[in-house]
């Protein structure tokens, strides 16, 4: 089509009797079709080309479609592994932990049957029960450096036992927080604590200075460096107010009033403003002996505002002397104590040997604590057993109260006697214990005129433990 407008338009400019023109005038049209013909070919063949680049982009356009689609595709893939990614992080940074305790327990007190107008009363003098203790509690790494621990326990808001007994015709059991606490590791040589924990200082053995129930609360720094090891610690006893304030008076002064005298003396210069914490410390080493180890410590504590007072869990001294039937603690509690552990083998199976002494600065009688003991074996992996036993001597103003075993002499100072403990573990994680008390209470002061010093006090423990 281009060839046949060309040649026409060639005619068409031809003058009037171009058929009659002369050779020259002919060969000039020939060589104008010439040129038009070259150029034709030269439009084809970019013609050509573009059609060419057009089905070549057009294929890359396809392609870049695609790798948009594949591309989407694999971010949505790589979102929702990092969101796994992110959650297995978070799970990976808690572990959880727990265990489930049935206990039967027997009991010979004669005290229980009580006195009345120098009559027996109608208590039996044995009791026999049966208890569950659970709890479950979890661990989280905030950072590499800090962590958070958190417990839950039976026992409602006994500070010094989590069992519940059976029984109220299936009523339900209580359950509060056992542990709540952060731990910050400072540095490689230190943690501080704060919340309510377990004890920051060592105990050594089986010692009945503390209940192994009693979770302290307040604020505690451990270091450890090479063989020695330490602690400081501040534990809040009970947090004080004497007045009650409401905002709601008009004159602009609110109302004061006494809110509790239940644990609260106002007496002898008194006020029962004053909060009652203890405060104290450790120091200890840990040694080589042979291919044994050697632990050693001495340590302080201070319970302070508290002489004078009542800092008592359900307004009951469990021994301390007081200064009156309803009156605060005739003594302050001013503590030194040093122990010592022995670890060791023979053959396959642990020895330990350890000894506890406490001394209170305050009273100048009845002011002592003493406890030995020694045990062989460990019931913990499968087929394992062990069997230990201890004596113990509790002055009645030895220690404060508050924090004794509750087991030994019932929970009560001014106590002596042994303890005998035997267990076994047919497989990992679970046990069977049996521990008996054989106490005498009432040691240095009667209870009564009937009883008299040296009450025999027996208590029977048998446990079937689960750990997970």
């Amino acid at each position: 089509m281009l060839i046949a407008t060309a040649v026409t338009v060639a005619l068409l400019q031809l003058p009037a009797g171009a058929f009659a023109a002369s050779a020259d005038d002919l060969g000039q049209i020939r060589e104008q079709l010439q040129t038009l013909m070259q150029r034709v070919d030269r439009l084809e063949q970019e013609n050509t080309e573009l059609k060419s680049e057009n089905q070549t982009l057009k294929a890359q356009d396809d392609y870049l479609k695609a790798e948009t689609k594949g591309l989407r595709k694999d971010t949505a893939t790589l979102q929702s592994d990092a969101g796994k990614v992110k959650g297995a992080d978070w799970a990976g940074r808690i572990s959880a932990k727990g265990d489930l305790r049935y206990r039967y327990e027997w009991i010979e007190d004669p005290t229980r049957k009580g006195v009345v107008a120098g009559l027996q009363g109608f208590n039996d003098e044995q009791q026999t029960r049966q208890r569950i203790r659970a709890r479950l509690g979890f661990d989280a790494r905030v950072t590499d450096s800090l962590l958070v621990g958190l417990q839950v326990a039976t026992g409602g808001e006994d500070p010094r036992s989590s069992n519940q007994t059976l029984g109220g015709v299936n009523s339900r059991k209580a359950i509060g927080f056992d542990l709540a606490y952060f731990d910050w590791k400072f540095a490689d040589w230190g943690n501080l604590l704060g919340g309510k924990m377990k004890y920051p200082f060592v105990r050594p053995g089986q010692s009945l200075f503390y209940d192994n129930d009693v979770n302290p609360e307040g604020l505690a720094m451990q270091f450890s460096r090479g063989m020695f090891f330490g602690s400081a610690f501040g534990f809040l006893i009970e947090e004080r107010n004497n007045a009650a304030r409401s905002s709601s008076s008009s004159s602009g002064t609110p109302p004061v009033t006494i809110t509790s005298l239940t644990n609260c003396i106002a007496d002898a210069g008194r006020t029962c403003s004053k909060d009652i914490y203890t405060l104290g410390a450790q120091f200890g080493i840990r040694m080589p002996v042979g291919a044994s180890t050697l632990v050693a410590g001495v340590g302080y504590s201070d319970l302070r505002n508290g002489q004078g007072q009542r800092p008592f869990f359900n307004a009951n001294a469990n021994g301390n002397t007081l200064t009156g039937p309803f009156s605060g603690l005739a003594h302050d509690f001013n503590i030194i104590e040093g122990f010592a552990e022995f670890n060791s083998q023979i053959g396959a199976l642990p020895l330990q040997v350890w000894a506890n002494y406490a001394q209170n600065q305050d009273p100048d009688d009845l002011n002592t604590a003493w406890a030995a003991g020694v045990l062989f074996g460990k019931a913990s992996n499968y087929h394992t057993w062990e069997a230990g036993v201890l004596y113990e001597v509790l002055g009645k103003d030895a220690l404060f109260a508050q924090v004794v075993d509750s087991d030994f002499g019932d929970g009560t100072t001014d106590t002596q006697g042994w303890v005998l403990r035997a267990g076994y573990a047919p497989w990992k994680n679970v046990s069977l214990n049996a521990t008996y008390f054989l106490n005498q209470r009432f040691v240095d002061v009667p209870v009564n005129a009937v009883f008299g010093t040296k009450t025999d006090y027996d208590r029977l423990q048998i446990d079937f433990n689960l750990k997970f």
